[in-house]
Order: C-alpha cells, then structure tokens, then sequence
C-alpha cells in the first residue's frame, strides 16, 4: 500500500478507542473482550494496540506455586527491564536498550525466553542507547559512554566495536548499504558516515544551529530504502529530511501540542510503506507523517491502560514478527506491519501496535464502541530544558493535553 493511498483511503487523525466485542462462542459468562484502535470511528481504525511487557513475566512461561518450591524461587519473582530507550524488532524477538541496567534485554516472544547481551568481556556496555539489526542479523548498539557502536553477531556474541570520533556523545545509528550513520548530539550535533566493516569514518556533515541541516540536540534518525535520511532535531521542536550528504529536503514541526506539532521529538523510523513516525516524549504520542512531511494521524496518549504510552522514547516497526502477536488481533482486522514503542515511565514499557485496516464495508457498530473521554486543549508548550538523553526525565504530575488535530 503506498503511502498516498493510505492516506486518501484511511481518514486520519483523532483520538483512540476501546472495542468491546462479545465473542459468542469462546464467551465465558457473557465477558467481554476489550480491543483499542485509533482513530475513533466514524473515522476508519488503522492501529490496534496489541499487548505489552517489561520482563520475563510477560515473554516466559508463568510457574505454578510448586514449581517456583521446587526450583527455590519466590512466586512473582522475575527479571525485567529498568529503563528503556532504542529498541529493534526481528521474527518475534524485540531487543531493548536498557539505559539503567546496562545491557540489552532480549524479549524472545517466539521462543518464550528472556535474554540479556553485553553485560560481561568487552562487549560490556555502559550506556547503550539505540540499536539497528541489518538482514543478517548482526546488531549494531550505540553506546554514549563507551563512545562507540558495539557489534553484536546474529548469536548475539560481541563482534568488534567502532570508535566515535571525539569529543562525542553518539545517540542514535543508522544503516544503509556499507555505510552507517552515527548521530552526536554533542556541541557538533554532526552526523558521523562510518564504514560498516572497518568503523572508518567516511565523511560528516551537519552543526548546531537551527538553520536548515542544523540540530539543536538531535535524538534520532532513520534512513529511507531511497536513500533519504530524516533526523528528529528535538531541541528546535521539528523532524528534517536530508540527502545522505545533509542537504535539506524539508523540515516539518514547531514548539506545540498539536498534530503536525512538537513537544519533544524523540525516536523517530520508518514503517514499509513508508510512512514516518515520530514518538513525542511530552505529550507521550506517536505521530505519523508520509514521505513528503504532510500529518497524518497519531496514536497512544498520556495514561496507565490499554494503549496509553508513559515518557515514550522511541519506537520499531516490523513485518516478520506478526505470527507471534496474531493472536492478539482482532479477527477482522488486517495486520501490515507492527509497532513496538518504548516507554520509560509506569507498568508498561513495551507496548506492541499492529498498524492496518479492516475490510471494505465492514463498519463498529456504536454499540461496540466506548469512545474515551476527549482532553483539554492547551495553547501550547514552551521550551524543553535539559538533555532527555543524558539527563532523567522529569514526568508532569498532570496529564499532557491538546490533542486534537492542527
């Protein structure tokens, strides 16, 4: 599906909502089982959120009270994630940069297992940030304290390790053909272009400013299959798309709590389609915007349950993981691709979205609709203090507002 066709076909925009579906045959008791999409109808649903897990508790299999005896374990007893940031996707297998446990968790959805890399020898990371899996499989991890990209093999042993040029505080990599793109949110705020073999810088190019192909501590970046590269350049409020020289294409975003708006832009990747999405960390969404910048829709929101994100940092799109969620989808709903989209606040710290579309002429009724309540609507935000990188966060007591579209 091409991007345009999405977005004449899909009517995006508007907030989300829960589905209560009676399932006739697999009912117990009349129970009801609760689906959320965005947007709400009578505009057409293109995101289901799926599931959610921070640990071994929603990946393993759960022990009864005998086996935890038997094994000496304490009942609840488990291992998880402490703080998320970069995470990738691959045939059911997430991978989580964990910025306060000092590795990478591995969530083995298709194996049932709970895993960890980097936390001993060399490849002992310190401050991983984001990561990138090419189609063999290897993982590329951007480590800020360490200064360097850590190269993981498809068995998730160390590889090698690249150097950052100095001074450096690398947050985020890119990969395109033989070469890897490194972004420094340092006071060059460059895009450091690295052999992917060798680690032998090529070439570099961007500087701090807020011109066009300048960035004010830049979080993210991504890289288009046609070789454009768009940057989240949090600090100036706005996404850029560049050529893979750093020549400007567009810049899209102001300081707001609008669609098409930002708060703090943070993780930002491409779907298959694609289709560019952008996690703001303050009013803790997801926005959606095609290849020429023009919004689309935005899903999760500020919250605790079903579907809401807490201090969302980045995000994964995948297609190869879909089997190990299915189960979690809605029968009429056709899945493209999934979503994984970090939280570093509350319960919930993976969430999983399948972005998609129900069949042609297949209409909620209302009765199955419980539209949630709308939020207020603020002026706007002023600016952002502090790096959210290297810094803690520090989370509103109060719900971030103002989503309605712009």
């Amino acid at each position: 599906m091409s991007t345009s066709t999405a977005r004449n076909a899909c009517l995006w925009g508007g907030l989300y909502v829960v589905l209560a579906l009676v399932s006739g045959c697999e009912s117990t008791g009349g129970a009801e089982r609760q689906y959320v999409f965005f947007p709400a109808p009578p505009e057409r649903p293109r995101v289901q959120f799926l599931t959610w897990a921070s640990g071994a508790g929603q990946v393993e299999p759960q022990q009864g009270d005998f086996e935890n005896f038997v094994l000496g374990e304490e009942p609840g007893e488990s291992r998880r994630i402490v703080k998320p940031y970069g995470l990738a996707a691959r045939d059911g297998i997430v991978y989580v940069c964990d910025t306060k446990g000092l590795a990478v968790i591995k969530l083995d959805f298709a194996g049932q297992a709970y895993g960890v890399l980097g936390v001993t020898g060399p490849g002992r990371l310190k401050k991983p940030l984001n990561i990138a899996i090419d189609a063999l499989g290897y993982k590329f991890v951007v480590d800020s304290v360490r200064g360097q990209v850590v190269v993981f093999s498809p068995e998730d042993k160390y590889v090698k390790a690249f150097d950052v040029p100095k001074p450096c505080h690398p947050v985020d990599l890119a990969l395109h053909g033989n070469e890897l793109y490194v972004l420094d949110n340092d006071d060059t705020c460059q895009i450091v272009v690295m052999d992917r073999k060798s680690g032998v810088v090529l070439r570099s190019f961007g500087a701090n400013g807020g011109e066009a192909g300048e960035f004010k501590i830049p979080n993210s970046i991504t890289i288009s299959p046609d070789g454009f590269l768009y940057v989240s350049d949090t600090h100036n409020w706005r996404i850029q798309k560049l050529t893979l020289e750093g020549e400007m294409v567009w810049m899209k975003g102001k300081p707001g709590y609008l669609l098409g708006q930002f708060g703090r832009p943070r993780g930002i990747r491409l779907g298959p389609d694609g289709i560019v999405y952008v996690v703001d960390g303050a009013t803790e969404i997801v926005q959606m915007f095609d290849a020429e910048g023009q919004k689309l829709m935005r899903f999760g929101g500020p919250g605790s349950g079903d579907g809401a994100l807490g201090l969302p940092s980045s995000i994964a799109l995948d297609k190869t993981s879909i089997p190990y969620f299915q189960k979690y989808v809605h029968e009429k709903f056709r899945v493209d691709y999934l979503a994984f989209v970090a939280s570093q606040y509350g319960a919930r710290l993976i969430n999983v979205y399948a972005f998609g579309t129900f069949p042609d002429g297949f209409n909620l009724s209302e009765g199955e609709v419980a539209e949630m309540p709308a939020l207020p609507v603020e002026e706007g935000i002023g600016p952002v203090e502090g790096d959210d990188i290297s810094e803690e966060p520090v989370r509103k007591t109060s719900p971030h507002s103002g989503l309605d579209e712009g």
